[in-house]
């Protein structure tokens, strides 16, 4: 009786405070990798959840990345990067990297947060010298991404958008909508000089946050 009337209480405060829900939570995985071996963090997010790498270091000169298994992503992110899952569900966390085999490691971490929603973001893409670089925004809801910038292709810059319910390229001025929760991911689309020339985009990414 006394958990019963604790829980009710709880219920009773957010319903006056507004809040989401009792259940909110912000968790913090973490992995590793040494001497061959792999120890992986795993967590179960029990609402939609925005997901961030927040620390990854030991790798050689190609760097340290976490890699993300959640609902609705299955991929790799660097230190600061955002996806947001589709669903609850379990979020697994691994570090990728290479490591000297004498005395080196890898360590990574990723916070898992269901308290945030930002109703407006700003993505940035780019590729120069052969590499590409991706922009990333967790969305909650159904959204309204808009290209807002694409330049530099000899031939047209495009905004290469990918969320759910929309894969396609978009040019400046131009707007989809998605059709519910996950990541909205922008690269940058067309030709350029591999002389000096580079792409560079931009996409704003709107959403009602529930």
């Amino acid at each position: 009786m006394i958990e019963l009337k604790a829980h009710h209480f709880a219920v009773f405060l957010c319903g006056i405070l507004s809040c989401s829900s009792v259940d909110a939570a912000v968790k913090t995985i973490t992995a590793s990798a040494r001497n061959g071996g792999s120890t992986q963090g795993s967590a179960i997010a029990s609402n939609l959840s925005v997901v961030t790498c927040t620390q990854a270091t030991g790798g050689g000169e190609a760097g340290t990345f976490c890699s993300v298994q959640a609902p609705g992503w299955n991929g790799v992110l660097s230190v600061g990067e955002s996806i947001g899952t589709n669903a609850p569900g379990n979020v697994v966390l691994n570090c990728i990297g290479s490591y000297a085999a004498s005395g080196g490691g890898l360590s990574c971490a990723a916070r898992i947060d269901d308290t945030t929603c930002s109703p407006e973001q700003t993505i940035f893409g780019s590729a120069r010298n052969g590499s590409s670089f991706r922009g990333l925004a967790p969305v909650k809801s159904a959204a309204i991404i808009q290209c807002t910038q694409a330049s530099g292709s000899v031939t047209g810059t495009t905004c290469g958008i990918q969320s759910p319910g929309y894969s396609g390229s978009l040019t400046p001025g131009q707007s989809v909508a998605s059709n519910g929760p996950g990541t909205v991911s922008l690269s940058c689309g067309g030709q350029y000089s591999a002389n000096g020339g580079g792409l560079s985009c931009s996409a704003q990414v709107s959403q009602v946050c529930p």
